[in-house]
C-alpha cells in the first residue's frame, strides 16, 4: 500500500463525511488540513473519518490514534501527512509479525 493510495482513499471518506454533513467536500486535495480547513470536522468526526478509513483500506488503526495530528499533538497534519502516518503503522506492523 502506497501513501498515494491511502491519501486517494482518505480524499474520499472526506468527501463523503462533508457531503453527508452538507458542507462542499470538492476541493479537498493532499494539501488540505481536515483540523483546520474542513467545515465541522471536530472530535467528534475525525474518529469516524478514522474507522471508515481503515474499513476502506482494510487495515487496523488503532481507536486512540489520531492520524490528524502529529505524535506529538502539537500540529495539524494535511491529508497527504495523514497518508504517511497510515503506510508507516502498517508497515510497522506488517513487520512486526
Amino acid at each position: 500500500m502506497t501513501s498515494n493510495e491511502v491519501e486517494v482513499k482518505l480524499i474520499e471518506v472526506l468527501q463523503g463525511i462533508q457531503s453527508d454533513s452538507g458542507y462542499d467536500g470538492s476541493g479537498i486535495v493532499g494539501t488540505t488540513c481536515p483540523l483546520s480547513n474542513l467545515e465541522g470536522f471536530d472530535s467528534m468526526l475525525w474518529p469516524v473519518a478514522i474507522s471508515m478509513l481503515a474499513a476502506a483500506l482494510d487495515v487496523n488503526i488503532p481507536n486512540d490514534k489520531n492520524i490528524f495530528l502529529s505524535e506529538d499533538g502539537k500540529r495539524r497534519l494535511n491529508i497527504s501527512e495523514s497518508a504517511a502516518v497510515v503506510c508507516e503503522m502498517v508497515s510497522r506492523k506488517e513487520n512486526q509479525g
